[in-house]
């Protein structure tokens, strides 16, 4: 792989990735819900799209034997819609739960969910995955534009780039409505909009809809791309990694989101150019982590909020706190 299609690869894995923070925005950063279900409402899209695009009786021991052959437009749709609707169940079950107790159900279900598409060999093909999914529009790359030469991957990219442009107009729109302006009081304080007469269960599970939806878009997407899934891909480490950057760009602001991904995605594939015969090259996934948290704390010390992260939502809190 050359340096350029390496770039666009990375670049390409940065924004899926972003699609994932701004999901975990509208739940953490606007509406105050500590989800850790991400990396299941990721799978669900992933998974859901690979199986309405590709056919059964896939794998080594052919074990699956649901598929469907649908356009690729659809399984992105259906793995969008999908995810949104875990979330709402999810949500219905723990929405009145608050702090470590949403916590707990949340990532109970990421890992239900996660164990269930493993063992399910007739729908997911198991452990094995699922291979050989499509790629929109691959028949028509390399296409060929005078003297230039617009390989698979710069277009797959670009295609994103609209996607997540138009998420973040999208999110960024909804936080600034006045939809948005009732969850951020319900972050803040969930009696004073359930007094002034607002049904706070309602927005929260609209909140988790619309944040597990778009994470099942970005999944969909993953899976399209990288043209196999399996379930190793789909760890509680993800969801903590999204929380990190979300954490680091500066949770209630859209752009910080997109930036602490970035720097994520960055650190991760950066490191990975390091040459294999200098001390501890053998620890470098541990090392990468420890990078990534040293970045978290010293950005939580110096700038509480975040890079780019909401001034008033810290104030709000610190206020509460007192």
């Amino acid at each position: 792989m050359g340096y350029a299609s390496l770039v666009v690869t990375v670049a390409i894995i940065a924004g899926i990735y972003s699609l994932l923070a701004i999901g975990m925005n509208m739940h953490w950063g606007d509406t105050g819900l500590l989800n850790f279900a991400h990396a299941a409402f990721f799978a669900i899209g992933a998974y859901t799209s690979a199986i309405l695009t590709t056919t059964g009786g896939e794998g080594l021991l052919a074990s699956r034997v649901v598929g469907f052959e649908f356009p690729v437009v659809v399984g992105l749709v259906g793995g969008s819609v999908l995810a949104a609707l875990a979330g709402v169940v999810i949500a219905v079950t723990s929405v009145r739960l608050e702090g470590d107790y949403l916590a707990m159900v949340t990532l109970s279900s990421a890992e239900m969910i996660r164990l269930g598409i493993k063992n399910e060999a007739w729908l997911t093909s198991g452990a094995q995955g699922i291979k050989n999914i499509p790629r929109p529009m691959a028949d028509a790359f390399p296409l060929q534009l005078g003297s230039v030469t617009v390989g698979y991957d710069l277009f797959y990219l670009g295609f994103l780039l609209v996607i997540v442009a138009a998420s973040y107009l999208a999110f960024t729109r909804l936080s600034e409505s006045p939809f948005g302006r009732v969850l951020h009081a319900i972050r803040e304080d969930e009696d004073v909009p359930r007094a002034l007469g607002k049904h706070t269960d309602v927005f929260k599970l609209k909140s988790f809809g619309l944040g597990a939806g778009v994470a099942g878009l970005a999944g969909a997407l993953w899976a399209h791309f990288f043209f196999a899934i399996n379930p190793s891909m789909f760890l509680p480490g993800l969801t903590f990694t999204i929380w990190a950057a979300v954490i680091i760009g500066g949770a209630g602001n859209y752009l910080g989101a997109i930036a602490g991904t970035l720097f994520v995605v960055l650190t991760r594939q950066v490191t990975r150019f390091i040459p294999g015969d200098i001390p501890m090259s053998s620890e470098l996934p541990f090392i990468r982590l420890i990078v990534i948290g040293i970045a978290l704390i010293a950005i939580l010390y110096y700038r509480p909020a975040g890079l780019l992260g909401d001034e008033e939502r810290l104030v709000a809190g610190q206020m509460e706190a007192e």
